[in-house]
């Protein structure tokens, strides 16, 4: 085991009882997947792996200051059980080709915060999910990072920063509402001008990104209405634009969902890792598109099943993907689960491969 992994390991464990009387909460998850990826034109590969990105552990942590007032935060790390390396140490989640190459160390840094919530609703700053990411997106996606998750896959826009389903919007401060009569509103911006904001490399181009999300809970329907905007006055086209509209209805043994993505102006969502043997299912950089996924679960006892479609057009580039995956989700508790599944994608119009993919994998939350 790799010393500094089996180091933090120890001490977390030994810190734990004390944490919690301090009001620091230890969580996390270890996910382990079996995979064979088939690419058109290239030999059938397979890998025991956590290159999707589901592994972390976590620290939350909070104390009342009286009147109302709570202090808060959370630090997150990825970890890999499979490689012990992180391929996420830049702060974005790592492409399924990684196989723990890109990265030495054994943690990689997820989302981190600090701030105060009240009757007011809660602010927080540091690194966040884009309130876009987490609105419905890897919030509804039940595949969400495996193998046969959506986003990167044509199902759902990847990127990193403050793009589409991937990554941490860095140097950002972000502020979410109280629930009122089912709705609730979260707003993030990235206004550091040290830093060139919560996605680009240089300049002030990154200057004042922010992300904008709207849900409402009703009875057995949730509604999701959400905004990117990635200030990128270089590029041709202008600013990077993402909206989202989303809708899930879920009632009994029933769970069906539908999400529509707007892309104008891509940047963001045309980085970050590629889908299954390294295809990239995206819309290049500074054209327009549109992304459609949806999703159909039914519970039987501890089995979910599961079916998902989506397809993703590139507009400029006469280019089209085409996504399905199915599968089955076993839990033996609330805790531990098994699944596996198929998935595939289809390219019509060129750009990349079709690929398709067999998994199997566990997963333990703790």
């Amino acid at each position: 085991m790799d010393k500094k992994l089996l180091a933090l390991a120890v001490s977390a464990a030994m810190i734990a009882p004390a944490a919690a009387t301090a009001g620091v909460k230890v969580y996390g998850k270890a996910q382990v997947e079996y995979n064979v990826v088939d690419v058109e034109g290239q030999d059938s590969e397979q890998s025991v792996d956590d290159n999707a990105g589901r592994s972390r552990i976590g620290f939350k942590f909070s104390e009342k200051l009286g009147g109302g007032l709570t202090a808060f935060g959370k630090v997150e790390f990825r970890i890999d059980p499979a490689d012990h390396t992180s391929g996420g140490t830049n702060g974005t989640a790592p492409g399924l080709t990684d196989n723990g190459t890109s990265g030495a160390n054994a943690l990689g840094a997820r989302d981190a915060f600090v701030g105060l919530k009240g009757s007011f609703g809660a602010i927080t700053a540091g690194s966040h999910n884009a309130p876009y990411k987490i609105a419905g997106g890897v919030k509804w996606d039940p595949w969400a990072a495996t193998h046969l998750q959506a986003r990167r896959a044509g199902g759902m826009t990847g990127g990193t920063g403050i793009g589409g389903h991937n990554g941490f919007v860095r140097n950002s401060i972000q502020y979410k509402s109280p629930k009122v009569n089912g709705f609730q509103a979260t707003f993030l911006i990235a206004p550091d001008e040290t830093n060139a904001g919560g996605t680009e490399n240089s300049g002030d181009d990154g200057d004042n990104d922010y992300s904008v999300a709207l849900s409402y809970k009703n009875g057995p329907w949730h509604a999701i209405f959400a905004h990117n905007r990635n200030n990128n006055s270089s590029a041709n086209g202008g600013d990077e634009k993402l909206t989202k509209l989303g809708l899930r209805w879920k009632s009994g043994m029933h769970t069906a969902a539908v999400q529509y993505e707007d892309v104008s102006n891509a940047d963001r969502v045309d980085s970050g890792g590629s889908a299954n043997g390294g295809q990239a299912y995206r819309i290049d950089n500074e054209n327009d598109g549109d992304v459609w996924w949806l999703n159909y679960q039914f519970k039987a006892g501890n089995n979910i099943f599961t079916a998902s479609w989506g397809e993703t057009e590139d507009d400029d580039a006469n280019r089209e993907f085409e996504y399905w995956a199915a599968g089955i989700i076993h839990k033996f508790s609330k805790k531990t689960r098994i699944f596996a599944g198929y998935t595939e994608t289809d390219v019509s119009g060129g750009g990349a491969d079709d690929s398709d993919a067999w998994t199997v994998g566990i997963r333990q939350d703790f």
